[in-house]
Order: C-alpha cells, then sequence, then structure tokens
C-alpha cells in the first residue's frame, strides 16, 4: 500500500492525474505526509518554507584573533537562508527572495569590522564601515544576517522566521545556525 501511495503522490506532484473516484484520490494525498492538500481537502499553504541564496564581496578582520586573519582582507561570501513560517493567503508569498537578497546584498563591496576596532574609525574618515558586537567571522555574520532578516520580516508584518542559516567565506568553510524549534 505505500509504494502504491507513494506512486500516485509523486504523479500528483509531477504531472496531472486522472482519478475516477476524487473523493479517494483525495484520500490518498491527504495521507501523505508534506503533501500541500490538507485533510478538508483544501489547498493547505500556510506553513511553508523557502530557500535563498545570495553572494557578496567583503573585507574583514579578526581583530582577536592570532594569524593571518588579523590582517584585513577579502572573501567572496555565500550566504544560504532558510525560511519558515505561514504564507500569505493573498499573495501566496511567505517571504519575497528579494527581501533576504537585498538584506545580504547590503554587506556586498564594504569593510565588516569588530565595532572595538580601532581600524574602523579611521576607515570610517574614507568609507562606510559595517560594525559587528564581536569579530566578524562566519559565525558572528551568520546571527547578525539572520536577525535582520527576521527584523526585516516582523517590521512588514510577515509570519516568517529564519530557520537556519549558512555563511560561507571560502567554498571549504562555512558556519551554519539553525533554529528549527521555530
Amino acid at each position: 500500500m505505500h509504494t502504491y501511495l507513494t506512486e500516485i503522490y509523486t504523479n500528483a506532484r509531477n504531472k496531472f492525474i486522472y482519478c475516477a473516484i476524487v473523493p479517494a484520490c483525495l484520500y490518498v494525498l491527504v495521507s501523505i505526509d508534506n503533501n500541500i492538500i490538507s485533510p478538508s481537502c483544501i489547498v493547505d499553504m500556510m506553513n511553508s518554507r523557502i530557500y535563498k541564496n545570495a553572494y557578496f564581496d567583503a573585507s574583514h578582520r579578526l581583530l582577536h584573533y592570532n594569524g593571518k586573519c588579523a590582517n584585513l582582507h577579502g572573501h567572496r561570501w555565500k550566504v544560504e537562508v532558510w525560511v519558515r513560517g505561514s504564507v500569505d493567503k493573498v499573495t501566496g508569498i511567505l517571504a519575497d527572495y528579494n527581501l533576504i537578497r537585498e538584506t545580504i546584498e547590503r554587506y556586498d563591496h564594504q569593510v565588516i569590522l569588530n565595532e572595538q576596532d580601532p581600524m574602523a574609525t579611521c576607515l570610517e574618515q574614507f568609507q562606510p564601515v559595517i560594525r559587528t558586537p564581536g569579530d566578524p567571522t562566519s559565525e558572528m555574520l551568520a546571527d547578525v544576517i539572520s536577525a535582520q532578516i527576521n527584523s526585516e520580516c516582523r517590521a512588514i508584518g510577515l509570519d516568517a522566521v529564519v530557520v537556519k542559516i549558512r555563511v560561507w567565506e571560502s567554498p571549504t568553510c562555512f558556519a551554519e545556525i539553525s533554529n528549527e524549534n521555530y
């Protein structure tokens, strides 16, 4: 029976299927986990999850680090964001992908420094500096960017929250924060 259900589900998700007995087909679809059909036979898009990635180029240094990362240097950062929440009943959208991208792109071509870094004051004479409440590590940026996206969503009345974020500072190194409890 499980194989039969999976086959119907796969066919229903990938293309139109013909079903002579509509209540029977709906019963089968409702009984499958992660389906968008609710027991009342209404498309249930209230709880959803989206994913967006974006890139930015920025420089930083780690004030409290002994090693070459204590020097100002740059990265091509990649940020991956998973957002969960309620889909808007009018638009059918959980959160606009552009909101996520624009939040991340605020860091593009910026200098990111610890708010206590004396270099920040010097550089601010020539260009803006993004200050973080600690060394701007991948972990710190994941926390800060996640909080900014959550704040942006709240500000426009969205029921959406970042449940996972990864910040890559190189193709082989990333920091991840997971808030799957939301």
